[in-house]
C-alpha cells in the first residue's frame, strides 16, 4: 500500500495536494448539500465505519440504542445484543459530527442533529432526509435538544429558541417558551433536555478499568491511567444503564447487579492507510498524526468483535502509523513509518525490524509475503526477509535492488514467481526463483516514469502512475496501453487493485472502476457514498470492496443484481 509522501516532506506535500484538489473542483461543488439518501442505491449498498469513541448523546429506541458520535450514528441491538452498521454520511447524512439523537415511538422515525442540518430518517423507506437550518429559517445555533408530542416536533436551539412543526407537514415555526412549558409534561425530550442525572452507584468493570461517579464529575479510568469522561447516560425499562463517552465510546450497566462493560465499535483512529483480510477478520492501519489515540484496528467478523493494539503500551512494538499490512498464518507483517512489526498472533507477542536489523530504511511502503519470503518495500530500496530465519530467532535481510541506487519502492505485487515493484526509477521486475532482477527501460509503458502501484490478475498487470495507469500483457509481452483512454483519469494513482471482472483505481479525487467486460470506467465519489475522495487503500472482497480513506473505512456493494453501475 502506497504512502504517497516521502517522509521528510509528508507534511509539505499533503498540505500542497489538498490546495490542488481544493483548487480543482469545480465552483459550487465545493458547498455542494446533501438533501438525503442517494435514491440511485439501496440501503446496505454503502456502508461506512469510522472513529465513533467520542459520543455527544444517545437514544433509547424500541430495538436499538442510538449513540451520536463523532463517526456518524452508531447502533446497538438490545435483543441481539450486537452492534449493527452506523448510518454515516455514506448513508446521506450531510455529516458524521452527529450532536443530537433521538427517536420518535409514535412515528418510529430517527431524528438527529448536526452543526447545519436536522435529519430524519424513515424506516419504511429506508431514506433520511436533511432539513438545513437556513432553509427552516431557524438561527440561534445548532438543535441540541429534540422533543416528540402526540402530533407535534419540537427543535431547541443551543441559544435556548424552540421551533415547532407538525408531524404531518414538516413545517417548523418559531414558538415561545411558554408555548412548550404548556406542552412539557406531553413532550418526550432527547438530547440537552431529555438528559436526567443520576446518583449512579459504585459500577465493576473487568480488566483493570474503574469507574468514578460524581456529582460533578463522572468518568472511567483505565489500567493505563487515561481518563474518559462520561458524556451522556440513560435508563431502559429493563434497568439497564446506556451510557456513552469521550474517547472510549459506549457501554451499558446492570442497575441490580452493578456490572458495567464496554461495548469496543468502530475504528481506534480514522485515518485508513491500509487494509488486510486474514480470513476471520479485517485488519486496519493508518497514520494518525494528531489523534492522542491511535492504534491498529483489528475487527472480528465472525464475532463481531473489535479489538486495539497501542504501540506505546506494547514492548516490542515500535510504531503503528502504519502503511501496510499482511497476514501470514500465525503472523501478521506491517510497513510502518518507522519500520517492520512482526506480530506473532499465538504468542500475543510484538516484534520490529529496523536499519539496525539490516533494512534498507526504516520508512516502508508496502509488505508482502510468499511461503519461503517477506518482501519489504522500503524509501531506499527492496529488502527480503527469509521466513526460516525468523523462525530461528535471528533474521537474515538481504537486499534485492542495489543499495547504491537509493531507489524508493512504493508498491509491489507478487505475480507467481515474478516480483514487480513500482519505484521512482519506474519498473523493477524480479524472478523470485532465479534470483534476478532489473528495471524496465522500454519506449513503451510508463518507461523511467515514477510507477506508485502495482497490482497482477491473470496475464495482465496494471500500473499506476503520477498521471493514469498502464497495462501490461504479460503472456504476450506487449504494452497495451490506458485502457478506453478518452475514460481514464490523468490524476496520480494512489493504489490499484485488478480483479477478474473490475480494476479498481484510488485518486485523491475520486475512485475509479474499469468494467472488463464492457470495456468501460465509472467514477465514485462522496456524492456515492465515500467517506472522503482521497482513495488510499482498497481491498477486493467478491460482490463487495473496501476502500480506505483519511476519514475512515468504507464497503460498498459494487456488484448488487439489480443495479448495473
Amino acid at each position: 500500500m502506497l504512502v504517497f509522501n516521502h517522509k521528510e516532506f509528508f507534511w509539505k506535500r499533503t498540505i500542497l495536494m489538498l490546495l490542488i484538489a481544493f483548487l480543482l473542483i469545480p465552483a459550487g461543488q465545493a458547498q455542494r448539500r446533501v438533501s438525503g439518501t442517494n435514491i440511485h442505491y439501496e440501503e446496505g449498498d454503502w456502508i461506512s465505519y469510522s472513529n465513533t469513541r467520542y459520543v455527544n448523546s444517545l437514544a433509547i429506541g424500541t430495538q436499538y440504542v442510538y449513540f451520536a458520535t463523532t463517526g456518524g450514528i452508531t447502533r446497538y441491538d438490545i435483543f441481539q445484543s450486537r452492534w449493527n452498521f452506523p448510518f454515516t454520511t455514506s448513508n446521506g447524512l450531510p455529516s458524521n459530527n452527529i450532536l443530537t439523537v433521538a427517536f420518535d415511538v409514535g412515528t418510529s422515525h430517527l431524528w438527529c442533529a448536526t452543526t447545519e442540518a436536522v435529519c430524519y430518517y424513515n424506516p419504511g423507506s429506508r431514506r433520511w432526509r436533511t432539513l438545513y437550518y437556513d432553509e427552516l429559517g431557524m438561527s440561534g445555533g445548532p438543535v441540541t435538544s429534540i422533543g416528540f408530542s402526540e402530533h407535534q416536533i419540537w427543535l431547541v436551539t443551543a441559544e435556548g429558541q424552540t421551533f415547532v412543526a407538525s408531524k404531518s407537514d414538516m413545517e417548523f415555526i418559531k414558538e415561545t417558551l411558554r408555548t412548550s412549558e404548556d406542552n412539557k409534561d406531553s413532550i418526550i425530550w432527547f438530547g440537552e433536555k431529555g438528559f436526567v442525572p443520576l446518583t449512579l452507584p459504585q459500577f465493576f468493570l473487568p480488566d483493570g478499568i474503574i469507574f468514578f461517579p460524581g456529582p460533578d464529575r463522572t468518568y472511567l479510568q483505565d489500567f493505563k491511567l487515561r481518563q474518559f469522561d462520561f458524556s451522556y447516560y440513560a435508563v431502559d425499562p429493563w434497568q439497564t444503564l446506556w451510557f456513552g463517552t469521550r474517547g472510549w465510546g459506549a457501554g451499558n450497566a446492570n442497575m441490580r447487579t452493578q456490572n458495567m462493560r464496554l461495548l469496543p465499535f468502530g475504528l481506534i483512529g480514522q485515518d485508513v492507510h491500509a487494509l488486510a483480510s486474514d480470513g476471520s477478520g479485517l485488519w486496519i492501519g493508518g497514520v494518525q498524526h494528531s489523534d492522542p489515540i491511535k492504534g491498529i484496528t483489528y475487527w472480528d467478523q465472525k464475532h463481531n468483535t473489535w479489538k486495539y493494539f497501542e504501540a506505546r503500551y506494547l514492548t516490542r512494538m515500535r510504531s503503528d502509523d502504519v502503511t501496510s499490512i499482511a497476514p501470514d498464518g500465525r503472523y501478521v507483517w506491517f510497513g510502518t513509518l518507522d519500520g517492520l512489526v512482526c506480530y506473532i498472533r499465538s504468542k500475543n507477542q510484538w516484534y520490529s525490524y529496523t536499519v539496525f536489523d539490516g533494512l534498507s530504511d526504516n520508512y516502508i511502503y508496502d509488505v508482502i509475503v510468499d511461503s519461503q519470503s517477506v518482501w519489504i518495500a522500503t524509501e531506499d530500496g527492496l529488502d527480503r526477509i527469509d521466513k526460516h530465519s525468523i523462525d530461528k530467532g535471528s533474521p537474515i535481510i538481504e537486499h534485492i535492488t542495489n543499495p547504491a541506487d537509493k531507489v524508493t519502492v512504493f508498491d509491489i505485487e507478487l505475480d507467481r514467481q515474478q516480483l514487480w515493484a513500482g519505484t521512482n526509477y519506474g519498473i523493477y521486475f524480479y524472478d523470485t526463483v532465479k534470483r534476478i532482477g532489473g528495471y524496465y527501460r522500454g519506449p513503451n509503458g510508463p518507461g523511467a516514469r515514477i510507477v506508485t502501484a502495482v497490482s497482477a490478475n491473470n496475464d495482465q498487470v496494471w500500473f499506476g502512475t503520477l498521471t493514469g495507469v498502464e497495462v501490461y500483457d504479460r503472456v504476450h509481452r506487449v504494452w497495451k496501453g490506458p485502457p478506453e483512454r478518452r475514460f481514464a483519469t490523468n490524476l496520480p494513482v494512489i493504489t490499484i487493485k485488478a480483479t477478474d471482472k473490475a480494476v479498481w483505481v484510488g485518486t485523491e479525487q475520486a475512485v475509479y472502476k474499469y468494467d472488463k467486460q464492457r470495456r468501460t470506467w465509472r467514477l465514485f465519489t462522496t456524492e456515492d457514498g465515500l467517506l472522503d475522495n482521497t482513495v488510499q487503500a482498497i481491498l477486493p472482497a467478491g460482490d463487495y470492496v473496501w476502500f480506505g480513506t483519511p476519514k475512515g473505512l468504507t464497503r460498498f456493494y459494487w456488484n448488487a443484481p439489480y443495479r448495473i453501475d
